[in-house]
């Protein structure tokens, strides 16, 4: 092992000290060189300093939200907040459903969005009633939260008055002419059944007519919107009854009283035009006839 004289530690030592002076006087060139630098010098120095602490700013935020730092921190504050609300007690236990008769539960329970055991704090009524009157069954819903543990849901379901037969589907609409959905099998066979582009649209006064006479309303058996203008219906599904435009009603409280009077639609005929005021055009086997108005007979 060699040793070092006293000479040469000390040339040594005096080199380090020498060394770190030397860094200590380059430091305080750089920090103090403002002092002798020029105005255009200083801007400069400036402008370069603000566009790194920007961009070094920009990348740290474009990192924070590429590794989505603050959606962690809230999902997980949130998590822990629901923890804490359902052991306090605030959890869904019940869901009390009034006046359901024909929206499926599936469907009900899905748009409700919410389980035995979940938070009821945190569960949106205003949101699950939007949902809800997405269902076609639903025509007006009212949603309550009772805490600590139940909720309250009573429904408005919609009537239907008519089968729409269209684009070979048979589907319900009630009295506002809104689609309820499809026809079941073996449910709601009673009512008619409505054909025509615009038929829903028009099917409250259809029924409501044919309401008036029950005996005649019977023997109907499905009504055509023509030309977007009026009804043809047909009658035990072998005459067709052609109402006019205007006042359908009085035409066919016409035919009613013809056919309770005469029986004239228990004859061989195929057709009855009523569309013409005054005037009864019938088809008998083939053939046109057209009956005058009893009324304007002399």
């Amino acid at each position: 092992m060699r040793r070092l004289s006293r000479q040469k530690r000390n040339r040594r030592s005096s080199s380090r000290k020498q060394q770190r002076w030397g860094i200590v006087e380059r430091v305080e060139r750089i920090l103090t060189w403002h002092r002798d630098a020029s105005p255009w010098q200083r801007r400069l120095a400036m402008t370069v300093a603000a566009v790194a602490v920007v961009a070094i700013f920009v990348g740290v935020t474009n990192w924070i939200i590429r590794a989505d730092i603050p959606g962690r921190i809230a999902a997980s504050v949130h998590e822990a907040t629901k923890s804490a609300t359902i052991g306090m007690g605030f959890a869904v236990q019940e869901v009390f459903v009034a006046d359901r008769g024909e929206t499926p539960q599936d469907d009900l329970l899905k748009a409700l969005g919410t389980r035995i055991g979940d938070p009821i704090l945190y569960f949106d009524a205003d949101a699950a009633r939007r949902r809800l009157l997405e269902i076609g069954w639903i025509e007006d819903a009212r949603i309550e939260r009772r805490l600590p543990d139940r909720i309250i849901v009573v429904l408005k379901e919609r009537t239907p008055i008519a089968i729409w037969q269209h684009q070979r589907k048979f589907v319900l609409v009630d009295r506002n002419g809104t689609v309820i959905g499809p026809k079941e099998r073996g449910k709601f066979s009673n009512l008619k059944i409505i054909i025509g582009e615009d038929a829903p649209k028009h099917a409250a006064e259809l029924m409501s007519m044919l309401e008036r006479e029950p005996a005649m309303m019977e023997r109907v058996t499905h009504a055509t919107w023509v030309s977007d203008r009026q009804w043809t219906i047909r009658i035990e599904n072998a005459i067709d009854i052609k109402l006019p435009a205007d006042s359908p009603e009085a035409a066919w409280q016409k035919l009613v009283d013809m056919e309770r009077e005469y029986r004239v639609l228990k004859r061989d005929i195929s057709a009855v035009d009523l569309r013409v005021p005054d005037k009864i055009s019938v088809r008998v086997n083939g053939k046109s006839e057209t009956v005058a108005d009893r009324d304007n007979q002399t």
